[in-house]
């Protein structure tokens, strides 16, 4: 009997050493999860945020590319405007040289050198006869050669017409000109526009591909740490189920030691019991141990 005693003994032992081993594990693999949840869930937060600002910088880059298509498709139509306007602008300047070398034909065929000089003249003499107190001579004179300016004048209407003609053509040409200029120059405003949207979108397209790449390598961590998290959850969740077995093993020891404290106690009664009966029909002295043990026996009895 007390062979068995020992080995139950030491079976007990063996199973509160194997209980704390597998308490301090499982409080380390505890620890543990805490510790690869929080950097799994940082991870996984990172590649949240990483997605978020890709989302953003897509949606940037469609909206650039609307814009410079846009500007882009102006340009073309500015282009378009100017270089209409320059053939409008050429037409009037070979025109213009056209006229310029029929004028100096007329000029060199004409005797009269100065249009504009004879109607200065023909304005003066007209106001001092209209004005000036004179003798009839006078006024006979400055008629005649009035007359004579009118005629001259009348020639050279076709070199004044042509004069008119080359004016209006100057004035055109400079405001064709100026007109130009100014679309050429909202060209050069609007192309830079669009130059600076198409570069912006180059750099955020080389933003995203950096962004997915630390995205990937985010969710990388993400997944490796979960694959660790999951393992180490499966060893804690064998470890609680071992544990859980130890306890049982220990509690059914204890239960049985004492069940059988019990017993041994209840025999010890028994027999002390009929000790004392047997002292009492034998009519021999009880002492004071038997007297402390009767009561015991009548306490446990009721």
């Amino acid at each position: 009997m007390d062979s068995g005693n020992e080995v139950k003994k030491q079976t007990k032992k063996e199973l509160f050493i194997s209980f704390e081993k597998l308490r301090k594990e499982i409080n380390s693999s505890r620890n543990e999860l805490n510790r690869i949840n929080d950097q799994k869930e940082s991870w996984f937060r990172k590649k949240a945020d990483l997605s978020d600002t890709t989302r953003k910088k897509i949606a940037q880059i469609k909206e650039n590319k609307k814009k410079r298509d846009s500007l882009t498709k102006n340009v073309k139509e500015l282009k378009e405007k100017r270089n209409k306007l320059a053939g409008e602008t050429g037409k009037k300047i070979s025109e213009l040289k056209k006229l310029k070398s029929g004028l100096k034909n007329l000029e060199k065929t004409s005797k009269i050198r100065d249009p504009l000089r004879i109607k200065r003249d023909m304005d003066k003499i007209e106001i001092k006869l209209e004005t000036e107190a004179m003798s009839f001579e006078k006024e006979k004179e400055l008629s005649k050669k009035l007359k004579l300016l009118k005629k001259l004048f009348e020639e050279a209407s076709v070199i004044i017409n042509v004069l008119n003609k080359i004016k209006k053509l100057n004035s055109e040409i400079d405001a064709s000109k100026k007109n130009t200029n100014m679309v050429h120059n909202e060209i050069q405003k609007v192309a830079a526009e669009s130059q600076e949207l198409h570069e912006g979108v180059i750099k955020t397209s080389k933003e995203i591909d950096e962004l997915e790449i630390k995205e990937e390598e985010a969710f990388k961590n993400f997944i490796n740490l979960k694959k660790n998290f999951n393992s180490l959850n499966t060893g804690l969740e064998k470890n609680l189920g071992e544990i859980g077995g130890v306890m049982e093993k220990i509690n059914k020891f204890k239960l049985e030691e004492d069940e059988k404290k019990k017993l041994e106690e209840s025999m010890l009664i028994k027999s002390k019991e009929q000790e004392i009966e047997e002292k009492i029909k034998t009519g021999k002295k009880l002492t004071t141990d038997d007297f402390l043990a009767f009561q015991e026996i009548i306490k446990d009895k009721q």
